[in-house]
């Protein structure tokens, strides 16, 4: 077996000629802070997609740094940078990016380059419950019928085919996410193969956020299978290792699409519906799902179950939602308040 590599070994391929002896000012130069960054994601032993995020997360710190010329940062640096994100952009996204750079820092001290000034530096203070809101039952056949449409006449009939396929999809897509809760990168590694027969119901193997394999499942209904079934049909003949949902665009068709083609799918849905709000994302879908079902008589525990919540208190915060929303406690206050108006007051 071979032995784990340290922080300090894994730094040795730096284009460094002693990492302990960097200035701050020669940490976040381009050519330094890439190979640093790289090390860093290695020694944390991150997912690609988790790697891209943390990339894009310190590269956007390090050219702040340099922008602010700033030689050798210290913590209040750090706690501006909090501050001035938080003038822009939402908590949580905030704290992805402190998540970031407070992670960076222990692995420099880690390393023995730097002293870890992150330390005790607070994150955005988050509101209980969720940042995106859910449709009702009319709302979700709103967004489903944006995907009925005809393709134009005059197109050529590869185009309209090309259409059809699309609309196809991307029905199928909307359907699933609203029906199992599944999420964008659930939709993403999803293959054709994954679909299997257990008992007298079709289900989807599901490679969750943050696993490695498929060892769990949703229940795919009826009226889902048979949405799914036109768009698969459509496609022809499909091995098992084929993506569940691909694309169609010229470039790269028959590729799995991106988290961030089936993110753009959702959110123009929502919009060609008239639901255009920016609590209203892919992420929605899924909230929906659990939301409906729950209002519908599921119990938390088989919400839970669905969406794979490891802690059962993520799935308690949608019934805080549905018990937040049938509060009545303002409209009986105005009620009393009008009663008591004349009409000619009102």
């Amino acid at each position: 077996m071979n032995e784990p590599v340290t922080a300090t070994e894994n730094l040795r391929s730096l284009p460094v000629e002693n990492t302990r002896m960097v200035p701050h000012k020669g940490l976040f130069e381009p050519q330094i802070i890439s190979g640093l960054c790289h090390q860093w994601l290695v020694y944390n032993d991150v997912s690609e997609n988790s790697r891209r995020k943390y990339t894009q997360w310190l590269k956007s710190f390090a050219q702040w740094i340099r922008g602010q010329g700033i030689e050798e940062p210290v913590r209040e640096d750090i706690i501006r940078y909090r501050d001035e994100l938080a003038r822009e952009k939402q908590p949580t996204t905030v704290n992805n990016y402190l998540r970031a750079v407070k992670s960076f820092y222990r692995f420099l001290e880690t390393a023995g380059i730097r002293k870890d000034i992150t330390r005790g530096i607070r994150a955005m203070k988050l509101e209980p419950g969720f940042r995106k809101g859910y449709l009702n039952e009319e709302q979700c056949a709103q967004v489903i019928e944006t995907q009925t449409d005809e393709p134009a006449p005059d197109e050529s009939e590869a185009a309209r085919e090309r259409q059809r396929l699309t609309r196809a999809r991307n029905r199928a897509l909307l359907i699933l996410i609203m029906t199992t809760g599944l999420r964008t990168i659930e939709v993403r590694r999803a293959d054709y193969g994954d679909i299997q027969i257990q008992g007298h119901s079709r289900i989807l193997y599901v490679q969750g956020k943050g696993k490695s394999e498929k060892g769990q499942y949703v229940k795919i209904p009826d009226e889902t299978w048979e949405c799914l079934k036109v768009y698969l049909r459509m496609r022809g003949p499909l091995q098992a290792r084929d993506p569940l949902f691909a694309s169609v665009s010229n470039r790269d068709s028959g590729e799995r699409l991106t988290t961030r083609s089936i993110s753009r799918i959702c959110k123009d849905a929502l919009v060609k519906a008239d639901l255009n709000s920016s609590r209203l994302t892919a992420h929605s879908l899924r909230h929906t799902s659990a939301t409906l079902a729950l209002k519908n008589g599921a119990s938390v525990e088989q919400v839970q179950q669905v969406l794979r919540h490891a802690n059962i208190n993520t799935t308690m915060i949608y019934v805080h939602d549905i018990d937040r929303e049938q509060n009545a406690a303002e409209d009986l206050v105005a009620r009393a308040i009008f009663d008591e108006l004349t009409p000619d007051s009102r």
